[in-house]
This record gives C-alpha cells, sequence and structure tokens, in this order.
C-alpha cells in the first residue's frame, strides 16, 4: 500500500537467519566452546578472588547460593527464575560483585550472567546518554554502563556515582576483566 509521499520504497530481500547450536559452533573456521555451568561458578570466583580494580575494594557479591525470580514475561515467556534451566531446582545463571571506593561515593557493580549460545568475545554496548538535550545532565552523568561478552557469558560493568562519572574507572574495571579472562585461557 502507498501513500502520497515522495519516499521511494525499495524491496531488499529479508536477510538469512541462521541456526547456531550450543557446544561447538563454528565462526570463522574456528571451534569455540562454550562454558558450561560449572566452568561458569569457577570463572566467577577466580573473578571474586583475583579481580582488582585501582583504589576500589570488593563490598560485597553473590558468591553462594542466590536464587532470583522474576516475572515470566520479562524473559519472553521461558522461565520464572534465572536459573540454569529457569526452575528453582538448578542453579543460577547470574553472579555479581560489588566494588566501592574508600569514601563510598562510587560504587562498581559487575553482573555475569550465563547464557547456553556462543556469543563471541568483543565489547557489546557501551551507551552514552549525556549530551541529549532535553535529557538532566546531572542525572545522566550520575551512571556508566560497557556490556561485553565472553564465549557465552554477558559482563555488564556499572559504575554509578554520587559525583559525575569518570569513564575511565569504568572502562579501567572492564580492562581488568579482560586481564582476568585471559589468564583462564
Amino acid at each position: 500500500m502507498t501513500g502520497c509521499t515522495n519516499n521511494t520504497v525499495s524491496s531488499k530481500p529479508k536477510p538469512e537467519i541462521k541456526q547456531v547450536t550450543t557446544t561447538n559452533q563454528k565462526i570463522n573456521g574456528n571451534r569455540n566452546q562454550i562454558l558450561n555451568h560449572d566452568q561458569f561458578k569457577k570463572l566467577f570466583e577466580q573473578m571474586h578472588e583475583y579481580l582488582k580494580i585501582g583504589h576500589f575494594q570488593l563490598e560485597a557479591s553473590t558468591l553462594g547460593s542466590d536464587f532470583t525470580i522474576i516475572d515470566r514475561e520479562l524473559s519472553f515467556g521461558k522461565r520464572k527464575w534465572l536459573t540454569v534451566d529457569g526452575t528453582s531446582d538448578s542453579s543460577s545463571s547470574q553472579e555479581s560483585l560489588y566494588f566501592e571506593d574508600e569514601k563510598q561515593t562510587t560504587q562498581l557493580s559487575i553482573h555475569f550472567a550465563f547464557t547456553d549460545h556462543y556469543i563471541g568475545e568483543d565489547m557489546v554496548q557501551y551507551p552514552s546518554n549525556s549530551g541529549y538535550n532535553k535529557l538532566n545532565q546531572k542525572l545522566a552523568n550520575k551512571s556508566d554502563l560497557i556490556i561485553i561478552s565472553y564465549k557465552n557469558i554477558v559482563i555488564s560493568v556499572q559504575q554509578n556515582t554520587l559525583g559525575k562519572i569518570d569513564p575511565e574507572t569504568t572502562q579501567l574495571a572492564v580492562k581488568r576483566i579482560i586481564n582476568e579472562l585471559k589468564q583462564l585461557k
């Protein structure tokens, strides 16, 4: 159906949707192993023990038993619990580390989320909400977020501060995480 506009309509073929399997996926000719849940737990335990970020101290973590119940609609109807199989009978699919500076004015929240699909080793997102005229810039400058992927793990690093965020602090945390991940190989 066309209307009265000056815009031309072009028909492009739909992009191909590829199916991927979860254990030994071939990407660019390489086999990429995903971590099983026991390896995910070990990765988190190592991060808990060895991750150091500048002048920040680890103040809290989810090391140990931890379960989160969610509204099923928030997972596209897939699960009721944030666990490996979506039930309360399996292990948690997320872990968190909370670092704070000495004055407790800046907090780094680092979250590790287990998935069953290889998603690569890359920066997934680094949004910027500063510079938009209609946004409250004082509020926009209180938080910074970077999301990276490691095999089948999604890792988010969020900086929250009472002052103005320092993007270099968030970036330093991500660099330290990547360095620790490289030690696992």
